[in-house]
């Protein structure tokens, strides 16, 4: 009996490995003698960005619907998404980080969180495997390496341009909010800080620690030291907590942050209390004169609304479009041209066609890199929060 029943376990581990084998790729299995290249998909689908990654993930996966398939020497190659949650952790990024280079992915793209990017760039850089970073902003993710490339624009141009916007606004007092060990959180406070005191402002900032939910002792500071603005670079879990907390509290200033607010939940969950929060991002689904956006816009949302499980991760609507998504579908495109350019599946040639790639008219602008791996931007799209809904406010082109 004892060995029957050992036979059973057996089996049923085998079967489970094999169902699991599955789960890494957005394609059917290959059958034998198919040629396949792997691409990374390092995002959080878990954790408090994990809203913010799903939101990327689409963008890729999107893509990866309309490029399914790469000709490299005549020969066509499917292209397999192999997927590795980071958990929006950086100690847990290292681990999600192998699980790809174990996999041998050619290329890897993500993620959102400059975090657990930098935590697993050396990892990359290593295995001689380029990644793609979405919407991780922070300078830290390239500099010093040369297999980590960047979709979104810096920190320091999105800290200058808030900046800008804030003291156009009459914000001349302002508190940063940040989050405590949070790399994306206070490389971006402090860049905002810097220009808010360049442009003749005052700034400070305080600190919370990660999972913190009660903010009303910061917001009686703030309440008592009367500034005249509020900076929360901070994640689309914490973002509600802090307008509604601020204006339960009579804090009614200013309330400003960056890309990672432009999520529809954020408005739902703090209503009428987000009306006026402005904050900078990536792109502008009603800009019509970016063709290749709203070409994007009419297909994503087309393709989203035709399965249920995508609009979940579209946060429930198949109609908003986050900023984030189109960085997440265009580091697939790059991606897709890099491939072609090296006609070859190696790391490192795909590497070096990045380095050199000229892609006219992605959804997000056209896409060309610098000496340090960042895509050259020159546009930032300001929104604001109105009744439940993202409306367009402003734009800044340098």
């Amino acid at each position: 009996m004892k060995k029957i029943l050992a036979l059973a376990l057996a089996l049923m581990m085998i079967f489970a490995l094999c169902a699991c084998g599955d789960s890494g790729s957005s394609s059917a299995p290959a059958s034998s003698g198919d040629k396949v290249i792997k691409i990374g998909v390092f995002e959080p689908t878990s954790g408090q960005n994990a809203a913010g990654g799903k939101k990327e993930v689409l963008g890729i996966e999107y893509a990866h619907s309309l490029y399914p398939t790469v000709d490299i020497n005549g020969e066509t190659y499917s292209i397999e998404l192999v997927y590795a949650d980071n958990a929006s952790d950086a100690a847990k990024a290292p681990t999600a980080a192998q699980l790809l280079i174990s996999q041998k992915v050619s290329v890897v793209l993500g993620t959102y969180g400059s975090g657990c990017a930098i935590a697993a760039g050396d990892l990359f850089a290593e295995a001689k495997i380029p990644a793609i970073g979405t919407s991780c902003t922070n300078p830290q993710v390239t500099i010093g390496n040369d297999y980590y490339f960047r979709i979104a624009y810096i920190d320091p141009f999105q800290g200058a341009v808030m900046a800008s916007y804030a003291l156009k606004q009459g914000c001349q007092n302002c508190v940063v909010i940040v989050e405590a060990g949070d790399d994306y959180s206070a490389g971006f406070g402090n860049y905002f800080s810097e220009a808010m005191i360049a442009g003749g402002a005052a700034c400070s900032t305080v600190t919370f620690q990660t999972g913190e939910t009660d903010f009303s002792t910061i917001m009686a500071n703030i309440k008592s030291e009367g500034y005249d603005g509020i900076f929360a670079p901070v994640s689309i879990e914490t973002a509600p907590l802090i307008i509604n907390q601020a204006r339960e509290a009579g804090v009614d200033c200013q309330i400003m942050a960056g890309d990672t607010w432009d999520d529809i939940s954020i408005a739902e969950r703090a209503g009428a209390n987000a009306n006026g929060v402005f904050f900078s991002c990536f792109f502008d689904s009603t800009d019509a004169s970016n063709a290749a956006g709203v070409e994007f816009s009419k297909g994503f949302t087309e393709w989203v609304a035709a399965d249920s499980a995508r609009v979940e991760n579209n946060g429930g609507t198949a109609e908003a479009i986050s900023s984030v998504t189109p960085c997440g579908y265009d580091a697939y495109m790059a991606a897709y041209y890099a491939i072609q350019a090296a006609q070859s599946t190696d790391g490192a040639a795909i590497r070096d066609a990045l380095a050199g790639l000229k892609v006219e008219g992605l959804v997000t602008g056209d896409l060309q890199f610098d000496e340090n791996g960042d895509a050259i931007k020159n546009y930032v799209a300001i929104k604001t929060f109105q009744d439940g809904q993202i409306v367009f406010s402003d734009a800044y082109q340098g």
